[in-house]
């Protein structure tokens, strides 16, 4: 099993922030890609690019990947070269992580189309098959409903082409993105349907349904590596969040540091391999991190 720190919010030290995870024992550091979030208040995040390049200089043996990249911000193109890139400055060490984009009210106040599902879906899709062609070196002309590109070369070229690694969460995506991939993380669709974190529908998420998730993008792809994105929430204020999520998959994940790590080992007996951890509350992946190994 291994175990993904996710940055979600500015840090003063991006670099001792990740240093720190690493020392924790997290196998892998992430971070997100928005430009800021808003639940009960809003919390700025920082660069993607700017923030892995300064994390993959900080570090020694964590893996690297955005958690997501945002295929509403980020061209096809644009991200295959940072990924590359990415792949040769942290020697070889990280993940080329994309995601179809969610969050309506970043891209609205941008001055920017937020596309419905169907439309974000399809246009993921293509730039996966875009991505995929550029990060194994190949030219890459393709031409569909939402890209049309003509790529002669790309670089630079790595010694080995990092990992693609898709965030899926519809019953489409699941089944028309995952045979393009390496990995998957799933992504409680639902949750985020109406363009903005719905509580009330992530705590109604149940481990049957994420375990039907499992099966699903097994029956499309048998030997695909599969994530779980999860919120942990432990310290001041976890019973608070508690009664917010339930007794559900994601409600299990806030409480004791001992009995939330219990949970996130046991989600290994349902085919996942890694679980990426962000955090409800300040110093939950701290509070939890010495409990992953037991």
């Amino acid at each position: 099993m291994q175990w993904f720190a996710n940055l979600t919010s500015v840090v003063d030290d991006p670099a001792g922030w990740a240093r720190d995870r690493e020392a924790e024992g997290y196998d892998g550091v992430a971070c997100s890609d928005h430009f800021w979030m808003s639940r009960q208040h809003v919390t700025p995040f920082p660069h993607l690019w700017v923030t892995l390049a300064t994390m993959a200089a900080a570090t020694e043996r964590a893996l690297l990947q955005p958690a997501f990249a945002n295929n509403l911000f980020r061209h096809p193109v644009e991200f295959a070269q940072a990924s590359l890139s990415m792949q040769v400055v942290s020697g070889g060490r990280y993940e080329a992580g994309l995601g179809a984009g969610w969050a309506r009210d970043e891209m609205d106040r941008t001055g920017q189309h937020f596309p419905e599902g169907r439309e974000r879906a399809r246009r993921f899709h293509e730039a996966v098959q875009i991505v995929r062609e550029l990060l194994a070196g190949r030219p890459c002309t393709f031409e569909g409903e939402h890209y049309r590109v003509d790529v002669p070369a790309l670089g630079p070229r790595p010694a080995v082409a990092p990992p693609l690694v898709a965030s899926v969460g519809s019953p489409w995506t699941m089944r028309h993105v995952t045979p393009l991939v390496d990995r998957v993380e799933l992504k409680m669709g639902r949750s985020t349907r109406g363009g903005g974190l719905d509580l009330a529908a992530l705590g109604s998420v149940t481990r049957d349904e994420v375990q039907q998730m499992v099966d699903t993008v097994r029956d499309a792809k048998p030997d695909v590596l599969v994530s779980v994105l999860v919120f942990v929430g432990c310290g001041p204020g976890a019973d608070a969040m508690r009664q917010v999520l339930g007794d559900g998959f994601y409600g299990r994940m806030v409480g004791e540091p001992a009995e939330v790590a219990d949970h996130l080992r046991s989600l290994s007996e349902m085919g996942i391999d890694r679980v990426q951890v962000s955090q409800w509350l300040p110093g939950s992946m701290t509070a939890v991190a010495p409990h992953l190994a037991g």
